[in-house]
Protein backbone atom coordinates (compact mmCIF):
# COMPACT_ATOMS: atom_id res chain seq x y z
CA UNK A 1 0.00 0.00 0.00
CA UNK A 2 1.48 3.65 -0.60
CA UNK A 3 2.91 5.26 2.27
CA UNK A 4 1.34 9.10 2.12
CA UNK A 5 3.93 10.10 4.72
CA UNK A 6 7.22 8.68 2.49
CA UNK A 7 5.84 10.47 -0.58
CA UNK A 8 5.31 14.08 1.35
CA UNK A 9 8.67 13.00 2.96
CA UNK A 10 10.40 12.79 -0.49
CA UNK A 11 8.41 15.43 -2.07
CA UNK A 12 9.56 17.93 1.15
CA UNK A 13 13.51 16.66 0.46
CA UNK A 14 13.28 17.42 -2.88
CA UNK A 15 11.73 20.85 -2.51
CA UNK A 16 14.89 21.24 0.08
CA UNK A 17 17.27 20.37 -2.71
CA UNK A 18 15.89 21.91 -4.83
CA UNK A 19 15.64 25.43 -2.86
CA UNK A 20 19.57 25.09 -1.73
CA UNK A 21 20.45 24.84 -5.19
CA UNK A 22 18.93 27.54 -6.03
CA UNK A 23 20.56 29.41 -3.07
CA UNK A 24 24.07 28.45 -4.15
CA UNK A 25 23.45 29.19 -7.95
CA UNK A 26 22.10 32.74 -6.94
CA UNK A 27 25.20 33.47 -4.67
CA UNK A 28 27.57 32.30 -7.64
CA UNK A 29 26.31 34.25 -9.86
CA UNK A 30 26.40 37.45 -7.64
CA UNK A 31 29.83 36.74 -6.87
CA UNK A 32 30.72 36.59 -10.73
CA UNK A 33 28.58 39.57 -11.16
CA UNK A 34 30.88 41.26 -8.15
CA UNK A 35 34.33 40.20 -9.54
CA UNK A 36 33.53 41.25 -13.14
CA UNK A 37 32.00 45.13 -11.61
CA UNK A 38 35.77 44.79 -9.54
CA UNK A 39 37.41 44.69 -12.90
CA UNK A 40 35.63 47.49 -14.62
CA UNK A 41 36.15 49.67 -11.16
CA UNK A 42 40.10 49.50 -11.82
CA UNK A 43 39.47 50.39 -15.27
CA UNK A 44 37.73 53.27 -13.99
CA UNK A 45 40.17 54.12 -10.85
CA UNK A 46 41.83 56.46 -13.38
CA UNK A 47 40.93 59.83 -11.45
CA UNK A 48 40.33 63.34 -13.08
CA UNK A 49 43.45 64.62 -12.04
CA UNK A 50 45.28 61.90 -14.13
CA UNK A 51 42.88 61.24 -17.19
CA UNK A 52 43.46 65.59 -17.18
CA UNK A 53 47.36 65.16 -17.47
CA UNK A 54 47.42 62.42 -19.60
CA UNK A 55 45.45 64.70 -22.04
CA UNK A 56 47.99 67.05 -21.56
CA UNK A 57 50.80 65.57 -22.59
CA UNK A 58 49.18 63.48 -25.70
CA UNK A 59 46.83 66.01 -27.23
CA UNK A 60 48.60 69.63 -26.14
CA UNK A 61 51.99 68.24 -26.05
CA UNK A 62 51.99 65.82 -28.73
CA UNK A 63 53.64 62.64 -26.79
CA UNK A 64 53.18 58.87 -28.29
CA UNK A 65 53.26 57.08 -24.75
CA UNK A 66 52.49 59.60 -21.68
CA UNK A 67 52.62 57.98 -17.76
CA UNK A 68 52.27 61.00 -15.41
CA UNK A 69 52.14 61.44 -12.13
CA UNK A 70 54.50 57.79 -11.79
CA UNK A 71 55.30 57.87 -8.45
CA UNK A 72 53.76 56.54 -5.48
CA UNK A 73 54.26 55.49 -1.52
CA UNK A 74 51.70 52.48 -0.39
CA UNK A 75 51.97 50.33 2.78
CA UNK A 76 51.91 46.37 2.03
CA UNK A 77 48.40 45.57 1.31
CA UNK A 78 47.52 48.47 -0.69
CA UNK A 79 46.62 49.52 -3.93
CA UNK A 80 47.14 51.92 -6.41
CA UNK A 81 46.39 52.77 -10.22
CA UNK A 82 49.34 54.74 -12.53
CA UNK A 83 47.73 56.22 -15.71
CA UNK A 84 49.34 55.02 -19.05
CA UNK A 85 48.22 56.89 -21.97
CA UNK A 86 49.18 56.16 -25.88
CA UNK A 87 48.30 58.46 -29.14
CA UNK A 88 48.74 56.93 -32.64
CA UNK A 89 50.65 59.40 -34.57
CA UNK A 90 50.63 57.58 -37.80
CA UNK A 91 48.85 54.43 -38.60
CA UNK A 92 50.59 54.05 -41.86
CA UNK A 93 53.96 53.45 -39.92
CA UNK A 94 52.48 52.02 -36.97
CA UNK A 95 49.47 50.45 -37.96
CA UNK A 96 46.28 50.35 -35.19
CA UNK A 97 47.68 47.38 -32.41
CA UNK A 98 49.49 48.14 -29.85
CA UNK A 99 50.46 45.90 -26.68
CA UNK A 100 51.84 47.13 -23.20
CA UNK A 101 54.31 45.07 -21.30
CA UNK A 102 55.31 46.15 -18.20
CA UNK A 103 57.97 44.80 -15.89
CA UNK A 104 60.42 44.86 -13.14
CA UNK A 105 63.23 46.78 -13.65
CA UNK A 106 64.67 46.91 -10.16
CA UNK A 107 64.12 46.86 -6.73
CA UNK A 108 66.08 48.56 -3.88
CA UNK A 109 65.30 47.37 -0.37
CA UNK A 110 65.04 50.27 2.97
CA UNK A 111 69.22 49.41 3.46
CA UNK A 112 69.57 50.82 -0.35
CA UNK A 113 70.97 47.88 -1.85
CA UNK A 114 70.09 46.26 -4.96
CA UNK A 115 67.62 43.28 -4.19
CA UNK A 116 67.22 42.68 -8.13
CA UNK A 117 67.95 43.75 -11.22
CA UNK A 118 66.75 43.03 -14.80
CA UNK A 119 69.45 44.70 -16.45
CA UNK A 120 71.71 42.32 -18.94
CA UNK A 121 68.85 39.92 -18.86
CA UNK A 122 66.09 39.40 -21.33
CA UNK A 123 63.71 37.47 -18.59
CA UNK A 124 60.74 39.51 -17.55
CA UNK A 125 59.16 39.29 -13.95
CA UNK A 126 55.41 40.31 -13.73
CA UNK A 127 54.60 40.14 -10.25
CA UNK A 128 51.30 38.77 -9.67
CA UNK A 129 50.07 41.76 -8.06
CA UNK A 130 49.82 44.16 -10.77
CA UNK A 131 47.73 44.01 -13.32
CA UNK A 132 47.11 46.05 -16.71
CA UNK A 133 45.69 45.29 -20.03
CA UNK A 134 47.60 42.53 -21.92
CA UNK A 135 45.39 42.26 -24.86
CA UNK A 136 46.14 44.07 -28.25
CA UNK A 137 44.75 47.54 -28.57
CA UNK A 138 43.39 49.33 -31.07
CA UNK A 139 44.07 52.72 -31.92
CA UNK A 140 43.33 54.74 -35.24
CA UNK A 141 45.47 57.45 -36.32
CA UNK A 142 45.08 61.04 -33.90
CA UNK A 143 43.48 58.98 -31.17
CA UNK A 144 44.84 57.68 -27.84
CA UNK A 145 43.93 55.27 -25.59
CA UNK A 146 44.35 54.98 -21.79
CA UNK A 147 45.54 52.12 -19.89
CA UNK A 148 45.27 52.02 -15.84
CA UNK A 149 48.16 49.34 -14.60
CA UNK A 150 46.37 48.72 -11.06
CA UNK A 151 48.88 47.47 -8.31
CA UNK A 152 48.03 45.45 -5.39
CA UNK A 153 50.78 45.08 -2.84
CA UNK A 154 50.77 41.69 -1.20
CA UNK A 155 50.78 42.27 3.11
CA UNK A 156 54.11 40.11 2.73
CA UNK A 157 55.67 42.27 0.23
CA UNK A 158 59.84 43.22 0.18
CA UNK A 159 59.81 46.92 1.74
CA UNK A 160 61.70 48.70 -0.42
CA UNK A 161 61.19 50.98 -4.26
CA UNK A 162 60.08 49.32 -6.66
CA UNK A 163 61.14 50.41 -10.12
CA UNK A 164 59.06 48.95 -13.32
CA UNK A 165 59.69 49.39 -17.21
CA UNK A 166 56.59 50.09 -19.00
CA UNK A 167 56.70 49.57 -22.87
CA UNK A 168 54.83 49.67 -26.26
CA UNK A 169 55.07 47.99 -28.77
CA UNK A 170 53.14 48.48 -32.39
CA UNK A 171 52.25 44.95 -33.10
CA UNK A 172 51.78 45.36 -36.85
CA UNK A 173 55.67 44.94 -37.35
CA UNK A 174 57.81 41.32 -37.19
CA UNK A 175 59.77 43.22 -34.19
CA UNK A 176 57.04 42.02 -32.08
CA UNK A 177 56.49 38.48 -31.17
CA UNK A 178 53.76 36.38 -28.55
CA UNK A 179 56.99 34.58 -27.07
CA UNK A 180 57.92 38.24 -25.20
CA UNK A 181 61.34 38.65 -27.22
CA UNK A 182 60.76 41.89 -27.92
CA UNK A 183 62.97 43.60 -30.22
CA UNK A 184 63.68 47.97 -29.65
CA UNK A 185 62.79 48.53 -33.41
CA UNK A 186 58.94 47.58 -32.94
CA UNK A 187 59.58 49.84 -29.77
CA UNK A 188 56.96 52.76 -30.14
CA UNK A 189 58.57 54.94 -27.92
CA UNK A 190 61.57 55.60 -25.23
CA UNK A 191 61.10 53.27 -21.96
CA UNK A 192 58.71 54.96 -19.59
CA UNK A 193 59.54 54.02 -15.57
CA UNK A 194 56.91 54.53 -12.71
CA UNK A 195 57.92 53.86 -8.87
CA UNK A 196 56.60 52.38 -6.29
CA UNK A 197 58.05 52.76 -2.86
CA UNK A 198 56.63 50.30 -0.16
CA UNK A 199 56.63 51.25 3.81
Amino acid sequence: MFNKKGAIGLAMNTIVVVIISLVILTSGILLLRSWMEGAEDIKAQLDQRTQDELLRLLVDQGKKVALPLHTATLQAGESHVFGLGIQNIDDEQYGTDFIVDVSLSKLIDTSGEITYTSSGSTEYIRPSWVLYETTNLKIKENDHHSVPIFVDVPLDAVKGTYIFNVRVFYTGTESYSDSLEWSSEGQYDSIKKFYLTVT
